[in-house]
């Protein structure tokens, strides 16, 4: 169980999981120790124990804050519906931020790659989140056609899987080969999409994924 915080500590927790972030997204769950986070922050690794009694706590912490800002996010168009294609370019320019600006993989793609090195906790929220983001790219999909804003063919759920795969394919693919792979993915999934028409989306912050546009 997570240690809760008092109202005097907000700022330590944050700043914990903020770095916890891009080290779990770029080199992985079992790529960095407590001490990674304590000597840039300046703080003893008691601090990170104190908010974060084990890295299991500190992992879900992260996949928590992932999920919470998906769903706030996404709450409103997986309820009312709305703008369809612009909830997909969302995605797109949210993982071309993360991958070509902060070098880091997505949160599910980073969980995929270290799925079974990762207490059985992480694995099944990590699976939550991955179902989650799975549904809402398929109503986005399914509401865009039916909306004349997307145009493909088959089942939107497949297709939601085979948007998500290219996109995590393509982050790993642009470390060995570099990100004009993550680019020429990116485009190409537009023009599959016959996205041309979209207006583009607001880039997204750390704090928001691109439901919220």
């Amino acid at each position: 169980m997570v240690t809760q915080t008092s109202n005097t500590e907000p700022n330590t927790r944050e700043q914990i999981l903020d770095l916890a972030r891009h080290l779990f997204q770029s080199r992985g769950y079992q790529g960095f120790s407590y001490r990674d986070i304590s000597e840039p922050l300046g703080v003893k690794n008691a601090a990170i124990h104190y908010h974060f009694p084990s890295k299991t706590d500190l992992g879900l912490a992260l996949i928590d804050r992932y999920l919470h800002i998906l769903r706030e996010s996404t709450r409103e168009f997986m309820k009312d519906g709305g703008p369809a294609g612009r909830q997909i370019e969302g995605y797109l320019r949210f993982s071309h931020r993360e991958v070509i600006e902060h070098d880091c993989l997505c949160p599910i793609s980073m969980l995929a790659t270290n799925f079974e090195s990762v207490p059985d906790e992480l694995r099944e929220r990590g699976q939550i989140l991955t179902r989650e983001t799975h549904a809402w790219l398929t109503r986005a999909l399914a509401l865009g056609r039916d909306q004349g804003e997307l145009n493909f063919r088959g089942d939107p759920s497949a297709k939601a899987l085979t948007l998500m795969a290219a996109v995590q394919g393509a982050g790993n693919l642009s470390r060995t080969l570099g990100h004009e792979v993550f680019e020429q993915t990116i485009n190409q999934i537009r023009t599959d999409l016959d996205m041309a028409n979209i207006t583009p989306a607001p880039v997204v912050t750390d704090q928001v994924l691109p439901g919220s546009i």
